[in-house]
């Protein structure tokens, strides 16, 4: 009985080892409980034009945040122990709008973000998501007209 113990003890250490340090790396698994998340918001508008938006998951409202011209917002969160978080964002601007996924907690979409730091930019021509592999923006979605 007492060997059965301390095999299941080193298998729980080597499990708690394996999750800490080898899963916690976004490129090899899409994140973890462990794993701290950020989505940052930014408004580059041009014309000092400010910005709405609205972000969510199923658990938790961000809340409403107007933008001004530079300006910016971020919040931080762990994905649940079943990696279905998601969060969704609804962004306005004059007569424009969008509604997209501001994170997902799968291994492609934490891939594109560079980690687990998401950073949206409103650009006159659409919203941007920064790689983080090479800090360039990239446009994922195009506003809609109201």
């Amino acid at each position: 009985m007492k060997g059965s113990k301390g095999i299941w003890q080193l298998y729980c250490v080597v499990l708690f080892l394996a999750l800490s340090f080898g899963l916690s790396n976004p490129w090899r698994w899409p994140s973890t409980p462990f794993t701290k998340n950020f989505v940052r918001i930014v408004n580059n508008l041009s014309n000092n034009q400010s910005f709405t938006s609205h972000c969510k998951s199923n658990d938790n409202d961000i809340g409403f945040h107007t933008l001004a011209p530079n300006e910016q917002y971020e919040w931080k969160f762990r994905v649940n122990m079943i990696s279905s978080t998601l969060y969704f964002c609804n962004f306005w601007y004059k007569d424009y709008h969008n509604v997209f996924d501001a994170f997902k907690a799968k291994y492609e979409f934490i891939y594109d973000c560079g980690g687990a730091h998401c950073v949206w930019k409103a650009k006159d021509d659409g919203i941007y998501l920064t790689q983080g592999q090479t800090m360039e923006d990239k446009k994922w979605f195009d506003w809609k007209k109201e």
